[in-house]
């Protein structure tokens, strides 16, 4: 018959010994009950500790100004300047929304992206982009309608593709996130999770957002003190570096996709 492993009686003779074991039951009567809990306790901890409880997604008034613009200079993972970019954002000529601009020139390779996006919430409205190569063009035109979104895409040789594809309604344009996100309440230990959307890929992605920790760094436009956030989605991870004070302008970022490093070489 097979013996029963029983945890240990709550009273026991101080005098008591227990053997050695490698078995199951011997190592069950080797620790206390209130032993077991407290190591459960300390793993749970241990494990829970390393990311935050995300909060839901919650956008503040626009920090940013109508004309702001940040300009960053690009290094490979060589640390060799490979780049420029611009930032600039805008009020929309129609709605009270916003426009973002994005202009990035990196080892032969020009992209231009606009970006129109509600004033409040700063879901998409419409994007266009024109990325150039190789002597080539690739035009990207989006259209957001809801949980809708209508891609026409124009490769190097010219030929159009339409493409539909349903999304959450509450999506983001990737390229907005590292604006937008300076409207969120970024503070130590702060979570949250967006729903991001490129156009170029046609493709979803749910990125879990955290800020990470406190740090100072310089950059050629001068010594900020930081909040270091780490933007997660499923094959890369995005840091930034976001000024602590007003207007809270993302003074560094290595982009997951690239690992291309931006660094603020001016804001105005």
């Amino acid at each position: 018959m097979r013996s029963k492993c029983r945890l240990p009686y709550a009273k026991r003779s101080s005098s008591e010994e227990v053997a050695h074991s490698t078995t199951p039951c011997a190592a069950a009567k080797a620790f206390p009950l209130s032993s077991l809990l407290l190591a459960l306790s300390f793993l749970f901890f241990a494990l829970s500790c390393g990311s935050a409880q995300p909060q839901p997604l919650i956008f503040g008034e626009p920090v940013w100004a109508d004309g702001e613009t940040s300009a960053y200079r690009v290094t490979n993972r060589e640390d060799r300047i490979v780049g420029t970019a611009t930032f600039q954002v805008g009020r929309s000529e129609q709605g009270g929304g916003w426009t973002l601009v994005r202009e990035i020139m990196d080892a032969g390779v020009s992209e231009l992206a606009t970006v129109e996006m509600q004033p409040v919430g700063y879901r998409p409205v419409y994007s266009h982009l024109v990325r150039t190569f190789g002597g080539g063009k690739q035009v990207v035109e989006t259209q957001f309608e809801g949980a809708r979104v209508e891609i026409a895409l124009t490769n190097r040789q010219g030929n159009k593709v339409y493409q539909r594809v349903q999304v959450p309604s509450d999506i983001r344009d990737e390229r907005t996130l590292l604006l937008i996100m300076r409207a969120l309440p970024l503070a130590q230990g702060y979570a949250t999770r967006i729903n991001s959307f490129l156009p170029i890929a046609g493709q979803m992605e749910r990125v879990a957002l955290q800020v990470r920790r406190s740090e100072s760094v310089s950059v050629p436009a001068g010594p900020f003190d930081t909040w270091v956030v780490e933007l997660k989605a499923s094959d890369r991870t995005t840091r930034a570096w976001v000024a602590q004070t007003a207007p809270f302008p993302v003074v560094k970022f290595i982009d997951g996709r690239s690992q291309a490093t931006f660094e603020l070489t001016g804001f105005e």
